[in-house]
């Protein structure tokens, strides 16, 4: 017999004349006689990231930016992994970089910006790839570049909406300065006594005297 050890995050397939008869795991392994009409190959089964740069894409309102994506996958059949395609990896960027731009071409620039990682990616590619044994996990939106135009106006855009915060903001201040003022008039009026208590605490503070006259 001919003992062949496979490693944790591996899978043997095994054939007889071309055809195969097992599927193996982690461990040691008893391979019968005769050898030389089995043939074994083994493929890594864990988890992987295939990035992708440089794709160019248009959102519904904005065209020629530039994308990178990512996609986490693994290997979920070796068999199919090993016989539907020549290049299975190949084939898996070409479905990602689909997903990528037809999921782009319905969404303005800003929500996409927002919807990195989405579902909405995972799944076309998930179902498109199944057929070469593999499983997408993720498939996320990593960087993007915006035509130069785009940045400018983008740039001026939340300036413009920063400034317009800090006006409101102080806007907000004085209002409130000045609804305290004159809720502190409304009470020194009616209340004279106030006044000249306060009037006195101002004095005491600066240092000097004050004469107040009463009056009955």
């Amino acid at each position: 017999m001919l003992t062949i050890t496979i490693s944790t995050g591996q899978r043997a397939v095994v054939r007889r004349d071309g055809a195969v008869v097992a599927v193996l795991g982690a461990g040691r392994h008893r391979l019968r006689w005769p050898f030389w009409r089995r043939s074994v190959q083994v493929v890594d089964v864990r988890e992987r990231l295939l990035l992708i740069t440089g794709q160019e894409v248009s959102t519904a309102d904005v065209p020629g930016i530039k994308v990178s994506a990512a996609a986490t996958w693994l290997v979920s059949d070796p068999v199919r992994w090993l016989d539907e395609a020549t290049d299975p990896i190949e084939s898996l960027r070409l479905s990602v970089q689909l997903a990528v731009r037809d999921w782009l071409a319905t969404l303005p620039l800003e929500q996409a910006l927002a919807q990195r990682a989405t579902a909405a990616l995972v799944e076309p590619v998930r179902l498109d790839v199944r057929r070469f044994g593999i499983d997408v996990i993720q498939v996320s939106i990593r960087d993007v570049v915006l035509p130069g135009e785009v940045r400018r106006s983008m740039l001026a855009v939340a300036t413009a909406r920063q400034d317009g915060l800090a006006t409101l903001e102080q806007a907000r201040a004085e209002t409130a300065a000045l609804r305290a003022l004159a809720n502190g008039a409304k009470v020194l009026a009616e209340n004279p006594q106030l006044a000249q208590l306060r009037l006195v605490q101002t004095a005491a503070a600066g240092g000097g005297s004050v004469v107040v006259k009463l009056t009955s």
